[in-house]
């Protein structure tokens, strides 16, 4: 009744107007087949009039005072909505009567009954539609509602992953940037050349982690070259007690994930599984796709793992900002799993990200 979208008036008047001749021509010839003397067109004529009197009204009054009436009291309301569907009702067959009146007219009280029972159709049929129009004006009210929930839902969940990237650049920053300086001083009047080196690759670790703050996700290939630089500086740092696999395959490193998503693992790899070892030890660093999936592991043959498995991501560290990230870009269909490497020895850090048919990542974007 009231104009939809991809609905406008005149398509509904037409339609309308097709179904009231429908139910006029049926109620005529049921009325016909009944009379003495047969069949008579006069007779289905008069019903397609009455019909179109009827359903117009209806028709008009849910266009134009419907929308009027919603902020009225609902007994103002539904006595307008009432009073012009009688109005219009026993005015439109006021004019068919005139137009047909030694036909259809036998008395004053057969007037009075065409008209009533016109009207009365017109208030069953007029409350049927105000009924729907009011059911699916709060349904699509109850809509929109929930649509901005979900829109500020998604804002806050967005906001609360930049959050959690800037805390995680914060930590690392600082940590990390006076272990690389100890590293460049001792190294300038030995290694000139790789102290500047040195001091190249942390530029670029720094452009990329502030780059990666407002950059969305990205190809797994950068993030690995930024854990690769990384690597290049813990390396100078710990020199051969510091090993590094890599097992990456070709078609993994398209898939976008997070920025700095996987650098807590392998600083957590470095600073507690490798570092604490006189000897060092190895970090490998696989990644590969398979069942719709993609599977990043990143684990050490360093000192293992303490305490019980429910303990090991704890909130406020590294891997628990990772948790979350990850829980909020894959809309919770992602994993991270902290497991003992084979035989208790070293850890291992396992991630699993849903890809999309089109080969792109799962996103709240």
């Amino acid at each position: 009744m009231i104009r939809r979208d991809g609905l406008p008036v005149w398509l509904q008047a037409l339609l309308w107007g097709a179904c009231n001749t429908a139910a006029g021509t049926a109620i005529g010839l049921a009325l016909g087949a009944f009379r003495p003397g047969g069949f008579d067109p006069t007779l289905v004529w008069i019903s397609v009039l009455f019909g179109n009197v009827v359903g117009f009204t209806v028709l008009l009054t849910s266009v134009v005072l419907f929308p009027r009436i919603r902020g009225l009291p609902s007994a103002a309301g539904l006595g307008l909505l009432a009073l012009a569907l009688l109005s219009g009702a026993i005015a439109g067959t006021a004019v068919v009567l005139y137009a047909y009146p030694l036909y259809v007219l036998r008395d004053f009280r057969q007037t009075v009954a065409v008209m009533a029972i016109n009207g009365i159709l017109a208030l069953i049929l007029g409350a049927t539609v105000h009924v729907y129009e009011s059911l699916r004006s709060r349904l699509t009210e109850t809509l929109r509602e929930v649509e901005e929930v979900r829109l500020v839902e998604a804002r806050l969940k967005e906001t609360a992953a930049r959050a959690e990237l800037a805390a995680l650049q914060a930590r690392i920053n600082p940590h990390f940037f006076f272990n690389t300086l100890n590293t460049i001083s001792s190294l300038l009047r030995e290694d000139p050349e790789g102290a500047d080196d040195l001091v190249q690759d942390l530029a670029e670790l720094f452009r990329y982690t502030f780059r990666v703050a407002d950059a969305g996700p990205v190809p797994l290939s950068e993030e690995l070259d930024f854990i690769e630089g990384y690597l290049d500086i813990e390396r100078a740092r710990f020199g051969e007690r510091l090993r590094v696999l890599w097992r990456i395959e070709p078609e993994a490193r398209s898939v976008r994930i997070p920025g700095l998503l996987l650098q807590p693992l392998v600083e957590n790899a470095v600073g507690h599984g490798i570092a604490p070892r006189a000897a060092g030890g190895s970090v490998a660093i696989a990644a590969r796709t398979r069942d719709g999936l993609l599977e990043i592991v990143v684990s050490d043959d360093g000192v293992g793992l303490s305490g019980p498995a429910g303990a090991r991501i704890r909130e406020g560290h590294g891997l628990s900002n990772v948790a979350q990230r990850l829980g909020v870009f894959t809309r919770g269909e992602g994993s991270l799993a902290l497991e003992p490497g084979p035989g208790g020895l070293g850890a291992v850090a396992r991630i699993e990200i849903p890809i999309r048919e089109d080969g792109a990542e799962a996103s709240d974007r």
